[in-house]
């Protein structure tokens, strides 16, 4: 008897879905997997082989079905084996419109959710917040060459820049501000689209340590950055952890403010708009590194002690 096309696609899937779970990896769930995948078409079977194998790289397709929860069991198989039940998750923006959270199988679409809520007490008001720092970043010319900064939140049309990027190692700023105009961007090495590519951004005079060039290469799949209606959000896509910093997650001391760790796999709300009106317009930036933590707890006490890490100048009003 012939191996039909959607059989063998199938095989390959559930040897993907096996080496996936490396350690975790727990025998019944191919029993899961086989009814799953010989429930949804032989072009699905396809596109979820190519994901798989991507890795949900940037680009990859929607997977569109009519189904209620095979989303949740997509990225229980594919994504997070060690769930029994999967928590609630998040889809990311750049999955196609004509989906909803219950319609796309593509599990890198899906993030799980860091649970954060601003303090209602804070109110940042005067000087820019940040942790002391080697030198005054003020001078470093960030904003001298920011683009243009029209974008109203409460206007979802603008097309004006709603964000500047600066890419550090250490306290020196590498290559020039990227000025973002759509609502999501991509920060990563090697994009093949739209984004900020760290691995492009000259540096032929910077001298990097050995543990600057190792950071950069774990960078990989980077971050998205979303401008949604609550907030910017940060989704995870590397597979390394990455630390967020910004003034509407801070309570307390406002010039020790926190430090967040976000997972691979995980989105944070990193900057509250219900707290938008009371942070300075000079204060208004996120800073994150990748990899290494910084501040209290942390052998690294200053963000410009971190080898690879990024400045979000927020251009909103």
């Amino acid at each position: 008897m012939f191996r039909t096309r959607k059989s063998t696609l199938i095989k390959k899937l559930l040897s993907l879905q096996e080496s996936s779970a490396k350690n975790t990896y727990d025998p019944t769930s191919q029993g899961l997997a086989k009814v799953f995948l010989k429930d949804i078409g032989e072009v699905e079977v396809l596109q979820l082989l190519l994901t798989v194998l991507k890795e949900g790289a940037l680009g990859t397709t929607c997977i569109v079905v009519n189904s209620q929860d095979k989303h949740l069991t997509a990225c229980k198989l594919w994504r997070w084996p060690l769930y029994r039940t999967m928590p609630t998750l998040k889809r990311v923006p750049i999955c196609n419109d004509r989906c909803n959270e219950t319609e796309c199988l593509n599990p890198y679409h899906y993030f799980l959710t860091m649970s954060h809520s601003p303090s209602k007490t804070i109110r940042l008001d005067s000087s820019p917040v940040s942790l002391p720092i080697t030198r005054d970043l003020s001078d470093s010319g960030i904003c001298i060459d920011m683009c243009s900064d029209t974008f109203n939140t409460e206007d979802g049309e603008s097309t004006s820049t709603w964000c500047n990027v600066a890419y550090w190692e250490h306290n020196q700023r590498i290559g020039a501000l990227h000025c973002v105009n759509d609502p999501i961007v991509a920060i990563a090495n090697n994009i093949t689209h739209s984004g900020l590519d760290l691995s492009k951004i000259a540096n032929d005079d910077v001298s990097r340590d050995e543990v600057t060039a190792r950071v950069r290469k774990h960078i990989g799949s980077g971050i998205l950055v979303s401008l949604e209606e609550d907030g910017i959000w940060l989704y995870n896509r590397s597979e390394i952890s990455i630390f967020v910093q910004s003034p509407t997650m801070s309570t307390g001391d406002k010039s020790r403010p926190q430090v967040h760790k976000v997972l691979p796999g995980y989105a944070l709300n990193s900057y509250h708009f219900s707290h938008h009106s009371t942070v300075s317009r000079t204060a208004r930036t996120i800073r994150l590194s990748f990899e290494k933590g910084w501040g209290p707890g942390y052998r690294r006490q200053y963000i410009t002690d971190a080898p690879c890490w990024l400045e979000l100048l927020l251009s909103i009003r």
